[in-house]
């Protein structure tokens, strides 16, 4: 008995301590954020979870009484994030389409945790940890299927009145950015919330689940458009490298990959940068095909599973970089 009595006290200080955590969080949010006008800015090259983000970060902050803007500084795009938000939650990007730079802004950026934008940056949440050390005022990042699920996270500390539409957009941001939970960055545990949250709120699981497989369209896309699919930029210790990837059923033909390689090599000297990473994620045989194109070769890894971007490939590149 008094063993079990230990046990439960061991449990009660665990659980205090997470609370804690929980309302710390919160409430460094608030701390930073309060008394400015904030504006959320997710990635250049904006994709369904850095755009659902977005959308999710601003009502946060309505409901906290946080001045703020969620804005997309880039063209947007008919294109496959355009559709699967379109298709999926009913949502117009161009609603938040602005132009030009400001350098008064008050950045607070989602789904990334560097920019080359004007303003001033208060924050970030993003679930692609960092070695890079970003001295921001307030900074949520760890890995998890979204950082869609990260927002709601703090939304469920803050007792904010989730709806059916939000719970869809975390979702739907999950599934998009896990390959339906089949990628390696899954995390069981929130897989299995997403699902039950599914169920509670009356989504149906299955049918998103199958629709935001997200294979890549290359057969309606031209070679630079698919050379240049989910691109994202970063610098590593002060070397830019490059990303982008197609999602297909299968791989294509020998040639028509020497094709989009030789234009990677082309792009390379273009845009100056050290190395682009081009991966193809194979759904047919789980498998993931990754080219490393530097001025020097051509380097291929094949690799077991659907790999996260974020979580398996850039870190290792990221890796190399710092420690030289």
């Amino acid at each position: 008995m008094e063993m079990t009595n230990g046990i439960n006290i061991v449990k009660s200080k665990e659980k205090i301590q997470k609370e804690s955590c929980v309302k710390k969080r919160s409430e460094d949010l608030i701390s930073v954020l309060k008394g400015k006008k904030v504006t959320i800015l997710g990635h250049d090259n904006i994709d369904v979870d850095a755009t659902l983000s977005g959308i999710l970060m601003s009502k946060l902050l309505d409901f906290l009484k946080i001045d703020n803007e969620f804005i997309i500084i880039e063209e947007v795009k008919r294109n496959e994030t355009y559709e699967i938000i379109e298709e999926t939650i009913g949502i117009d990007m161009r609603k938040w389409q602005v132009k030009g730079e400001n350098p008064k802004r008050e950045l607070f950026l989602v789904d990334h945790f560097e920019t080359i934008h004007s303003g001033h940056v208060v924050g970030c949440i993003d679930h692609h940890p960092t070695k890079q050390e970003k001295g921001y005022e307030f900074k949520y990042t760890r890995k998890s299927c979204a950082t869609a699920y990260l927002i709601y996270e703090i939304m469920k500390e803050v007792n904010f009145p989730i709806t059916k539409e939000d719970v869809k957009m975390v979702i739907v941001a999950m599934m998009v950015d896990t390959v339906s939970f089949r990628s390696s960055k899954t995390i069981p545990k929130e897989a299995e919330e997403a699902k039950e949250l599914a169920r509670q709120y009356g989504i149906k699981y299955f049918q998103l689940e199958r629709y935001c497989l997200c294979l890549t369209p290359i057969d309606k896309m031209s070679k630079a458009e698919i050379i240049s699919n989910g691109q994202k930029w970063y610098n590593y210790n002060g070397h830019k490298v490059g990303s982008s990837y197609v999602q297909i059923y299968e791989m294509p033909n020998k040639e028509l990959i020497s094709e989009w390689l030789s234009s990677l090599k082309e792009k390379l000297r273009d845009t100056n940068s050290d190395m682009l990473v081009f991966i193809i994620a194979n759904m047919k045989s789980n498998t993931t095909y990754e080219y490393q194109i530097t001025k020097e070769e051509i380097t291929r890894y094949v690799k077991n599973g659907i790999l996260s971007r974020g979580q398996d490939i850039m870190p290792e590149i990221e890796a190399k970089y710092i420690n030289r």
